[in-house]
C-alpha cells in the first residue's frame, strides 16, 4: 500500500510539472481551451485533493516522526513542509479571491499555476538521497548563515559605491532632445558634473538619469554583475 501510495505520488508531481510546461504552450492550450474548467483546471482540482490530503496526514502523524521532533509545527517549518503547504496554498488562495469578486484573467491565472513548477520539489519528500543532502544543509547552516551574511554586505557595500560614483555619470544621463549633448558654452547634457545641476540649469525633468540614480536602482544592477553579466554597456 505505501509503495503503491509513493509511486503515485510521484508520478502526480512529474504530471504536474508537466501540465505546467505543455499549458505554457499556446497552441495547446487554445486546443483544450482555455476557458475556466477546462481539462487543465479539472487535473488541478484533483491535484490539490490528493497534495493537501497526503500534507495534512503528514501533520496529522508529525507527532509520531522523529525526523519532526515529534511536532506538527516543526514539520510545517521544515524545507519539506514549507514545499507541501506551498504545492497546495496558490490554488486556495486563488480560490478565495475568485469568490470575492475578483475576475479570472490571464495574467492571474498565469501567476498561480507557475507556482506549481515548484511541486517538483515535493519529490525530496520520496527519494531518500534528497534526504541526505537536506541533512547536509542542516548541518551547515551556521556556515551558510555566515556565507549569506557576507554575501549581503558584499552586495549592499559594492551598491553604495556604485551609487556614490556613479550617479552622475554622464554616459548614464538622458537630457530632452531640445538640449544638445556637448555645447562651447559648457551647458550640454553631457558637459554638467551632475544630472542635478543640468536640471538646475534647464528645469525639472529636462535632465534624468537613467542607471544608478538611487540605491535600489544601484542594488539592482549589482546583483546582476555578481551574477556574472553586465547590465550595463558603455561604448564611449
Amino acid at each position: 500500500g505505501s509503495r503503491f501510495f509513493r509511486a503515485f505520488m510521484i508520478a502526480l508531481i512529474v504530471s504536474n510539472v508537466i501540465a505546467v510546461l505543455v499549458e505554457s504552450v499556446p497552441e495547446i492550450n487554445r486546443y483544450v481551451g482555455n476557458q475556466p474548467g477546462n481539462f487543465f483546471d479539472s487535473f488541478e482540482a484533483v491535484s490539490i485533493f490528493f497534495f493537501t490530503l497526503e500534507y495534512t496526514l503528514r501533520v496529522f502523524s508529525a507527532r509520531k516522526n522523529l525526523e519532526a521532533l515529534y511536532s506538527p509545527w516543526v514539520y510545517c517549518t521544515t524545507f519539506f513542509g514549507i514545499v507541501d503547504f506551498l504545492s497546495t496554498a496558490p490554488w486556495y488562495v486563488e480560490q478565495i479571491l475568485l469568490l470575492s469578486g475578483m475576475s479570472e484573467n490571464n495574467d492571474t491565472a498565469t501567476i498561480f499555476r507557475v507556482f506549481r513548477i515548484f511541486r517538483i520539489l515535493q519529490l525530496e519528500d520520496f527519494l531518500v538521497g534528497f534526504r541526505k543532502i537536506d541533512n547536509v544543509f542542516r548541518a551547515s547552516r551556521d556556515v551558510l548563515k555566515a556565507t549569506g551574511l557576507m554575501a549581503v554586505i558584499i552586495w549592499v557595500g559594492c551598491g553604495a559605491l556604485f551609487f556614490i560614483f556613479e550617479q552622475s555619470n554622464p554616459n548614464f544621463r538622458q537630457c530632452d532632445a531640445s538640449i544638445p549633448l556637448r555645447s562651447k558654452h559648457d551647458t550640454g547634457c553631457y558637459d554638467f558634473e551632475s544630472t542635478a545641476a543640468c536640471e538646475a540649469h534647464y528645469g525639472d525633468g529636462m535632465c534624468v538619469q537613467s542607471s544608478f540614480s538611487n540605491m535600489p536602482d544601484s542594488l539592482y544592477y549589482v546583483a546582476v554583475f555578481l551574477g556574472g553579466e553586465w547590465g550595463l554597456v558603455d561604448f564611449t
